[in-house]
């Protein structure tokens, strides 16, 4: 069961399936006292909804009780969304999370306002890691390995003072690779954060198509073209690098793309199975596949009208592969021996 919960500037958002289900909030930034509002609406669907085998849901209002300082104390979104998302992480598991406006606004449109660079905090500074192409940062020449020392004159506190609303301006103090510093005044502003999905040929007869999301950016239309062309071949490379996951619905068609449709995927199993094997059995506590084999609901593969590759298939995958693309991966190594290839997954499958 995949859940999220996005606290925006008009709604607080619970994914599940890739099925959104809005309520009202307000953010913390411009109301405080939303807090409580936005831990209640949390209560009341974690209680409905959340499953995990072996996690103990009831424990979640006496976490929240444990941070009453921390919560009172956090005054903007960012704040708030750490603590809470402290408690959640005692959990054990992955996909159930509060996010900010901005993030839920970035996962919905495929845009971020500010100046496009992912980093991390080391010694001397925050370093950049990557830049997004056409945002503010790339084009004035910011690159991976600089490092950001000052914001608006102020030592590097993680990434505080650089996001901020659109057309305001942020100073950056830079030291690049080569030991020199330079200063840079960069206007934030929308860019797209979504990377355009690919079909290469690496020889005469092996393509390989690079699927960077199954969210919102994925293009079933565009997909299908690349599968036409890539029939063409005898082999098939199908890069998830990266790629975190995303909509069960995305997961279906590419699958549909790449295996017969009666080849099951996988197994879903949500609270409602639980409790349907619960009502079934009277029996408490059973091993997860026991629950799956009785009252879960098999997933197959999306018929499409394009027939399923029909030659060989080999999977990439590292540690930014996650949830829907590991489902993928998994079933491709099952269902037609695909060789799975890269690094160890983010093991983020709910």
């Amino acid at each position: 069961m995949s859940v999220r919960f996005h606290l925006l500037s008009a709604m607080l958002v619970l994914t599940t399936f890739g099925t959104a289900l809005p309520v009202r909030a307000q953010t913390v930034d411009k109301k405080p006292e939303a807090k409580a509002e936005v831990l209640a609406k949390m209560n009341d669907l974690i209680e409905k909804y959340a499953f995990v085998p072996g996690a103990d849901f009831s424990r979640w209002p006496q976490l929240v009780e444990a941070r009453k300082t921390d919560i009172e104390n956090a005054k903007d979104d960012e704040s708030f969304i750490r603590v809470v998302n402290g408690a959640l992480r005692e959990f054990g598991f992955s996909h159930i999370v509060l996010a900010t406006p901005q993030m839920a606004q970035r996962r919905a449109t495929g845009k971020q306002v500010g100046i496009g660079i992912t980093s991390q905090t080391v010694d001397k500074g925050l370093l950049i890691i990557r830049t997004v192409p056409d945002a503010p940062a790339s084009i004035a020449g910011l690159k991976p390995g600089d490092i950001v020392t000052l914001v608006d004159g102020n030592p590097v506190e993680g990434t505080k003072g650089i996001p901020g609303e659109e057309g305001t301006t942020v100073n950056l103090k830079v030291l690049h690779p080569n030991g020199k510093t330079q200063d840079y005044k960069l206007v934030r502003r929308a860019f797209s954060i979504i990377e355009p999905d690919t079909l290469e040929w690496i020889d005469a007869d092996t393509a390989k198509l690079t699927v960077h999301t199954f969210d919102r950016a994925y293009n079933a239309a565009q997909i299908e073209g690349f599968m036409k062309e890539a029939a063409k071949g005898k082999n098939l490379i199908v890069d998830l690098r990266n790629n975190g996951g995303g909509a069960v619905t995305n997961l279906r068609h590419l699958a549909g793309l790449l295996m017969p449709s009666d080849k099951s995927i996988g197994v879903s199993v949500d609270k409602s199975a639980a409790n349907a094997y619960l009502k079934r059995t009277k029996k408490e506590g059973a091993p997860l596949t026991d629950v799956a084999r009785l009252t879960g609901r098999k997933l197959y593969p999306q018929k499409n009208t394009i027939p399923p590759f029909a030659g060989n298939v080999v999977v990439f995958v590292n540690g930014g592969s996650g949830s829907a693309s590991e489902i993928l991966a998994a079933a491709l190594k099952e269902q037609l021996n695909a060789p799975v290839i890269g690094q160890k997954s983010a093991g983020a499958v709910l």
